[in-house]
């Protein structure tokens, strides 16, 4: 991949994030080094690092990608009530029917759904009752 300055913005912006971005909250940030960065550019470079495998995507059940710089193995937890998105660095197990059926894994992307505790402590629910 050729070098861009645009797309090293929004690599750095991604690298120095821990909240797990949308396009357009990385291209708020982005105006701030990059004025005249337009969205589309941003949209451009972040598929071009999904596709290198530098950033990983998350799509969130409303539908809304995200983006996560972290590209060590982790699985993720979103809050299905507040849409908030957390890291677990536990990396899920790999079913046992995938060594079974003699199939190679070259990737992974685990993501559970369900409330954090700050929206089962609003409810009143107790995070131990399932």
């Amino acid at each position: 991949m050729r070098y861009s300055r645009q797309r090293e913005i929004v690599s750095d912006i991604l690298k120095g994030r821990k909240d797990h971005p949308t396009a357009d909250m990385i291209y708020t940030s982005a105006r701030e080094i990059e004025p005249n960065i337009s969205l589309g550019t941003v949209y451009r470079n972040l598929k071009l690092l999904a596709d290198e495998g530098q950033i990983l995507t998350l799509e969130t059940e409303d539908k809304r990608l995200h983006y996560d710089g972290d590209t060590s193995r982790h699985s993720h937890f979103i809050c299905s009530r507040c849409g908030k998105i957390i890291d677990l660095f536990k990396p899920a197990k790999t079913p046992t029917e995938i060594n079974e059926l003699n199939l190679r894994v070259t990737g992974e992307k685990c993501v559970y759904y369900g409330y954090c505790t700050d929206c089962l402590d609003e409810a009143g629910h107790n995070a131990d009752a399932n």
